[in-house]
This record gives C-alpha cells, sequence and structure tokens, in this order.
C-alpha cells in the first residue's frame, strides 16, 4: 500500500510541478494593466466638474482659472458651426451610434459634461484635395488623422485607384460574389512576392481578418491559447480583446509584457498550448505601453529613438527565433502598418522580410491595401491556411464573408499594389519629410519654452508632453482650432500621407506651435508656483538636465 503511495505523489508531483512553474511564468508574464482596468471599469462611479471645479482640477490659483475661462470661452467660438454645418450635426448626433460622434471620449469624464456643451468637434466633410478637407460650411482642415491609418498614398490617389479598378471589373459588376474575377491573380501575386508566403485569403476589414487569422492558427495547431502583448491593439472583436470595451473574459488570450525576459520564459514553457503569437508592430513607438495619449498626466518614456526602434527590433528578432524554434506560428498584425511604416510594411521595416530568414508565418493586411474600399486580407504558409481537416473531415474551420474578394475591391487593390510597386522613391521622401518636420517642431518647441515634444515611427507620430498635467487633453482642441483634421484618438496618434507638400508640413507645424502657445497663454499648464505659474521654458530644462539630454530627449539632431 505504502508502495502504491508513493507512487501516486511521484505521479502527481511530475504533473503538478510542471504546471505550477508554468503558472508561476505566467503571473510573472502577465501585463496587469488589462486586468486591473477590467476591475476599475466596473467599479469606478461617474461624477461631472462644476464649473469652478473644471478649471481648478490641479488647484490653480483664481488668476489662472480667470484665464483658463477666458481661453476656454474663445475657444467655444472658434468652434461654432455654421447653419448647414448646425443642422447636419444634429441629424447625425441623433440616429447615428458611433464612437466618432461621442466626441468626448479623449476627455477625462469629469470634464465630459462642459467640454461636450462648448466645444462641437463633430466632422461632416464633403469633398478632398490631397490631404486638405472641406466640410459642410466650407472651412478648410489639413488631415493629420489619416483615416485611422488608410490614407497612406492620399485621397487624391485612392480616387484614382477606385475609377481604374472599376475600369477593370465594371463589365462584370461590383457585387457579382460567389466566382471570382481574373483580378484576384494579379493582387495574389504581388501579395506572394511582398510576403514570400504560400497563400493569400480575403476577407471585409482589418479586424475580420484577424478573426480570420486566429481562427486559423487555432484550428491548424489545435491549440487555444493566443498571445498578445500589452499596449497592442488587435481590432474590436471580443476574443481578442483583454481589457476594457470587453465584457467577455478572455481566457484563451494572454495579453503579456512586452520586451521582457520573464515573458519570453513563459512562451517557451507553454510552447505545447500557443497557436499564435501576435505581434503589433505600431509597439515600436511605444514598446509594452498603449499608443501615447493626451489623456495622460506625463508621459514618462524618454528613449533615445534610434535606441528604442533597435532595441524593439532586437527583441522582435529574438522572438521570432524563439517561436519558430518551438513550433509556434508568429502572426504579424500590419492591418494599421501594412504599405505605411515602408514600401513593403513593417516586415521590411524591422528586416523581417521574405529573404531574412525571419518573415512571420501568417501576416494580416487591411486599411490601405483596399486602394480605397474596405479590406481584409490573409497571407500564411499553406499549412496554417487549411480550412478543412484532411484526417477528420467533420473538422472544418467555417472562415467565410459575403463581400470577400468583392470585384470592385479586388481592382481596387490590384491598381494599389501596382502602384506600391513602383513607389519607392515617395516612401523615402514620406519618411525623411517626416523626420525633418519631427526635428523641426521639437527645435521650435525648446526655443519656445512649450513643455512637449513629437515623436515618430516613419510617417506616424504623435505628442508627448514633458510636464505633468490635468489639461493635456485640451491641446487637441487648440489643434483642432488652429485648422487640424485629427481622428477621435485626440494627438495620441498622427499620420502624414505621401502627398503632402513641403507648405502643408510647415502648415502643421505652425499649428502645433501656436496651439501650444494658446495654451500656455491661457494658463492650461501652470505648474504650481507660489507666484501663480511657472512656465517649463528652455532655460530651465537646460540647466537642469544639460542640452546635451534636452537634444536627445526632443529628438534634436546635432
Amino acid at each position: 500500500m505504502g508502495m502504491i503511495k508513493n507512487a501516486l505523489v511521484v505521479v502527481l508531483a511530475a504533473f503538478a510541478l510542471p504546471y505550477a512553474y508554468k503558472r508561476f511564468l505566467t503571473l510573472r508574464a502577465i501585463d496587469p494593466t488589462y486586468i486591473a482596468a477590467r476591475y476599475t471599469a466596473g467599479v469606478l462611479p461617474s461624477y461631472t466638474f462644476q464649473e469652478d471645479e473644471f478649471f481648478s482640477a490641479d488647484g490653480a490659483p483664481e488668476a489662472i482659472q480667470a484665464r483658463r475661462k477666458a481661453g476656454f470661452e474663445k475657444l467655444g467660438k472658434d468652434f461654432e458651426m455654421g447653419a448647414r454645418g448646425k443642422a447636419k450635426e444634429a441629424e447625425m448626433a441623433d440616429g447615428l451610434s458611433d464612437i466618432r460622434f461621442t466626441d468626448t471620449n479623449r476627455v477625462p469624464f469629469p470634464f465630459q459634461k462642459i467640454v461636450r456643451e462648448t466645444l462641437k468637434v463633430a466632422s461632416i466633410v464633403e469633398r478632398s484635395e490631397g490631404p486638405v478637407l472641406y466640410d459642410v460650411d466650407g472651412n478648410e482642415m489639413i488631415d493629420v488623422s489619416g483615416s485611422y491609418g488608410v490614407n497612406v498614398v492620399g485621397y487624391d490617389g485612392y480616387k484614382e485607384f477606385i475609377e481604374k479598378g472599376w475600369e477593370r471589373i465594371k463589365e462584370l459588376g461590383p457585387n457579382v460574389l460567389g466566382p471570382v474575377h481574373p483580378v484576384i491573380n494579379d493582387c495574389i501575386t504581388h501579395l506572394r512576392k511582398i510576403t514570400g508566403l504560400d497563400e493569400v485569403s480575403f476577407h471585409m476589414s482589418g479586424t475580420e481578418a484577424v478573426m480570420a487569422a486566429v481562427r486559423l492558427a487555432r484550428f491548424n495547431t489545435k491549440r487555444r491559447l493566443v498571445v498578445t502583448f500589452g499596449g497592442a491593439y488587435h481590432g474590436w472583436w471580443d476574443g481578442m480583446q483583454p481589457g476594457p470595451g470587453n465584457e467577455r473574459f478572455t481566457s484563451d488570450v494572454l495579453a503579456i509584457k512586452d520586451m521582457n525576459e520573464a515573458s519570453m520564459a513563459m512562451i517557451k514553457a507553454r510552447a505545447s498550448e500557443i497557436a499564435a503569437v501576435l505581434i503589433s508592430p505600431l509597439q515600436g513607438l511605444n514598446p509594452g505601453k498603449p499608443p501615447p495619449s493626451d489623456l495622460v498626466l506625463m508621459d514618462s518614456a524618454m528613449r533615445k529613438t534610434n535606441d528604442r526602434i533597435q532595441g524593439y527590433t532586437d527583441w522582435l528578432h529574438r522572438l521570432r527565433k524563439v517561436t519558430s524554434d518551438h513550433g509556434i506560428p508568429m502572426i504579424f498584425d500590419e492591418v494599421y502598418t501594412g504599405f505605411r511604416m515602408g514600401q513593403h510594411g513593417a516586415t521590411e521595416f524591422y528586416g523581417m522580410g521574405p529573404d531574412s530568414g525571419l518573415s512571420p508565418d501568417i501576416i494580416v493586411y487591411g486599411k490601405t491595401l483596399g486602394g480605397g474600399m474596405p479590406v481584409g486580407v490573409v497571407c500564411g504558409k499553406r499549412e496554417l491556411m487549411h480550412r478543412f481537416d484532411k484526417k477528420h473531415p467533420l473538422r472544418v474551420n467555417y472562415i467565410i464573408g459575403t463581400f470577400s474578394a468583392a470585384p470592385m475591391t479586388l481592382g481596387a487593390m490590384a491598381e494599389f499594389l501596382d502602384w506600391n510597386a513602383k513607389s519607392k522613391h515617395l516612401y523615402e521622401r514620406g519618411q525623411a519629410k517626416t523626420e525633418e518636420f519631427i526635428y523641426d517642431c521639437n527645435q521650435a518647441f525648446i526655443e519656445k519654452g512649450l513643455p512637449m515634444r513629437v515623436d515618430h515611427l516613419t510617417t506616424v507620430w504623435t505628442v508627448l508632453f514633458s510636464q505633468p498635467g490635468r489639461y493635456h487633453w485640451m491641446y487637441q482642441y487648440y489643434l483642432r482650432a488652429e485648422g487640424l483634421a485629427l481622428s477621435w484618438v485626440g494627438t495620441g496618434r498622427c499620420l502624414f500621407s505621401l502627398d503632402f507638400t513641403d507648405e502643408q508640413y510647415a502648415k502643421v507645424k505652425a499649428a502645433l506651435i501656436r496651439a501650444g502657445e494658446r495654451m500656455q497663454e491661457d494658463g492650461w499648464w501652470w505648474a504650481g508656483d507660489a507666484e501663480g505659474e511657472k512656465n517649463l521654458t528652455a532655460g530651465v530644462i537646460k540647466q537642469k538636465m544639460g542640452i546635451e539630454m534636452v537634444s536627445t530627449m526632443m529628438g534634436v539632431r546635432k
């Protein structure tokens, strides 16, 4: 009896100890931000500031409060719509359920009621010329929103792609679905050459393409667990959202710490359970953290740009080797970055193209690849793209969509891919001009003593704040008042399309500076000194940190 008992103990230990060790590694690797945010979201009550609280949330004295109130009232006048705009906004706001019209979602909730009543930011536009949008009242706005990442080429380019794409397929029609038009081969040929992958699957959106890629990985590996990294976004599907915004608990998705050795150890230990590791290439802008946001009190990461990008590149190369050695599929989610971070996207940018030996197993595209039409695309290795199990005929992976591979979409996509194949020089110019813009802006911010800087990853750029403050979110409104069109995420993510002229880069820079100066003049960046205001001037920074550190921090070239 004793021998049986001892044998049972040995067997249990053989199973329990590895299980416990893997769970210990998992706990070390998990990004706690999502867990904390999920629980906080359900218990934090809403409340609204009254007017006096609105202007004194950081304890500012009465003189500063008065300046803020006067500045806020003037800003409200800048936002007044014309007659057509007011009428259209009223029509849409009454019947449209859409987050882009919930125009204060990027404002801390105690401030939202007063902001919503005073600053109307609904953008109702009728036409575009280059990167300039014209609203229903005839006002011009330079668009730095990038249409959520779609606008790489420039709006005029997409108009042309759709017109030429229609010429390719018009004899068939835009909505003959089921059969495919021969133009599909033009798209597949380009995509296989760009990715080095075997097969291509077409879908209707980037989110849907991510859904398809995850289902394909799970089906063909017969594993359930999917690994993502903290701060990454892979679409709004509740099967991939581990944090706020998802009411369903996702037990089969692990959001772990980016660029962290504990995460690497966990992936190795649980390799037999992991169906895929998903990468959001935009993480290189702010590794391991959510995208920069004008909601934060202060941006703490002040790393040198080159070191940051090289560090993230090295991490990706190591991670790819680990996933390859352990038989874990790596999925590059290039819905946002595909054909933006370079002629051939983020894999090219990070040195993980088809000839590198480090290329992903699956690459997901969307947005600009559609040439102006809604689209999602999955490119993958043949063994990961099966929809049927040859050994078990009842195992079927249903992935289908009514408008997947629609002729109109494929025609516009083929035109975009033809353009892309001969446009390397435009990408090089766009990235060089963005670097120049970042440098010039940061120089101006230092000279004018503004507590902010800009940073970028190729043509994606963001505004960061180097001084604590409760009102950084106000900056997005001043930028809009200066004639910039932003997306609903505010200053956290801005984009340049490749058709920007030198004059338009200069106008955006001027708008950033004027908006910053108005913020300063209106007292929103009061820093709490006895006299009532202490500006973070270039002289103060240089005295405290040294000119070399300032130059590095602000992205200033020598």
